[in-house]
């Protein structure tokens, strides 16, 4: 299968996950409605002060985390391929009256809708797990940036995806070397509302080695400033995983700590 179709398929349970994500408490839409930031302390940290800066955010969804950094005073343009979540972001864009300008894309196709430089571009969350050319994303990045600009992205160490979430011991069910086959899924559920029953049950996602992740940077001409590795994630992934005050997820049974959430700031050569 050809990744067109995949993406066709993944494209079909994204556009049933935005009405499912946007009321999950997990969201907590209305909190982001009254004010609320929907990021988390890592990322505001580490990315630091936007204010005044133009902020590309990739695979941004129906728009909260994209619409958070312009509370923030960055000029904001968000891309996803789901053209439910796109119109629900225009929608919280326009009711909230925050100025933001939001594509309905492909990462990949971006350069046929897009044209224009960034101070920043910025991805997050369950992102790039679900493209399956790392080498071809980090270019993409490095197109868009302005010389010197900055790229930050915050995700799931692929450590962490290894583990088989249907075993309730600490075990390995995926290959970290994938050779670039995709995954295969076939359930229910959002990482926001496990519960959730779903029409479109299949998709189709990748494991990107941490070698992989970081080359294709390399390639693409980034200086790397720093590569944080955290021992917790964002999202409940394991039966085991208990939540903290913080709103990251943790193992609370481990005799050993392993990674689970990594971060990278990196800065385009010139």
């Amino acid at each position: 299968m050809k990744n067109d179709k995949y993406f066709e398929i993944n494209l079909k349970r994204w556009n049933e996950l935005v009405e499912i994500n946007a009321n999950s408490k997990s969201y907590d839409l209305k909190g982001f409605k009254s004010g609320k930031t929907s990021l988390f302390s890592i990322e505001l940290e580490e990315l630091g002060d936007v204010k005044g800066k133009t902020l590309l955010h990739l695979q941004c969804h129906f728009g909260m985390d994209t619409l958070s950094w312009a509370r923030l005073g960055a000029e904001v343009t968000g891309v996803d391929f789901s053209d439910k979540a796109i119109n629900l972001a225009k929608t919280l864009s326009d009711e909230l009256q925050i100025p933001a300008k939001f594509i309905l894309s492909n990462v990949y196709d971006i350069r046929n809708v897009l044209d224009k430089k960034f101070d920043i571009v910025y991805t997050s969350y369950g992102a790039i797990c679900w493209l399956p050319d790392m080498t071809k994303w980090a270019q993409l990045i490095s197109d868009y940036l302005n010389p010197g600009g900055l790229f930050y992205i915050i995700d799931n160490h692929p450590f962490g995806l290894l583990i088989d979430e249907h075993q309730e011991a600490f075990k390995v069910g995926y290959n970290y070397f994938s050779e670039g086959k995709p995954i295969y899924w076939n359930e229910d559920g959002s990482y926001a509302n496990p519960s959730a029953k779903l029409e479109n049950r299949e998709s189709y996602d990748w494991l990107h080695s941490m070698s992989a992740i970081i080359n294709a940077l390399i390639h693409a001409k980034f200086e790397i400033e720093f590569l944080h590795e955290f021992p917790f994630t964002f999202h409940n992934i394991h039966p085991n995983m208990k939540k903290r005050e913080d709103g990251y997820w943790e193992f609370t049974n481990l005799e050993f700590s392993v990674p689970m959430m990594f971060s990278i700031k990196a800065h385009k050569k010139g």
